[in-house]
């Protein structure tokens, strides 16, 4: 009896992949990221954050104290999503806000620099990659990844009421 997996075609080994369409480059960059971010949030859910929270935790430990507009541009989203992201780490005592006359500041509590390392031993996914992949095979990923990504900006155009 043949494997019901390989009817059609609709298996194939990772290594055989020799030409692939559009599309396919899509569907395996959102399989991808979803996967990672199912896996981080899963890591996490023991420690009552999430991907995007431990993600600004990460860039407010590395630099000092940050105002939310830096912490966006860090985490390329809005101020308002950084702005969510601050005040549910505040909830959880992780930060906390420091306001001064012309601004607010982010700042690390004690409890989050005590929290982390443990933190990082569950959620230190970018390891386990790193495992499993060469340098140079993540390096051309990261190329490639980043040779698409520039392929989808939109073209630049005359507004379309401007056409005659």
């Amino acid at each position: 009896m043949s494997d019901p997996r390989s009817m059609n075609g609709l298996v194939c080994d990772v290594d055989d992949i020799t030409s692939a369409s559009g599309w396919d480059v899509m569907v395996e960059a959102r399989r991808v990221q979803h996967r990672f971010e199912v896996a981080m949030d899963q890591c996490l859910e023991a420690f009552g954050i999430s991907y995007a929270q431990y993600r600004a935790l990460i860039a407010l430990l590395d630099g000092s104290d940050m105002h939310i507009s830096e912490l966006a541009r860090r985490l390329r989203v809005t101020r308002q999503a950084s702005l969510a992201i601050a005040t549910k780490l505040a909830r959880s005592d992780l930060v906390t806000f420091e306001r001064e006359s012309h601004a607010t500041y982010l700042v690390v509590t004690p409890v989050a620099r005590a929290r982390f390392a443990r933190l990082r031993e569950f959620a230190d996914m970018p390891e386990e990659l790193e495992k499993s992949m060469t340098d140079t095979e993540r390096g051309r990923l990261v190329a490639l990844l980043r040779k698409a990504d520039r392929s989808l900006a939109p073209p630049r155009r005359p507004a379309w009421w401007l056409e005659a």
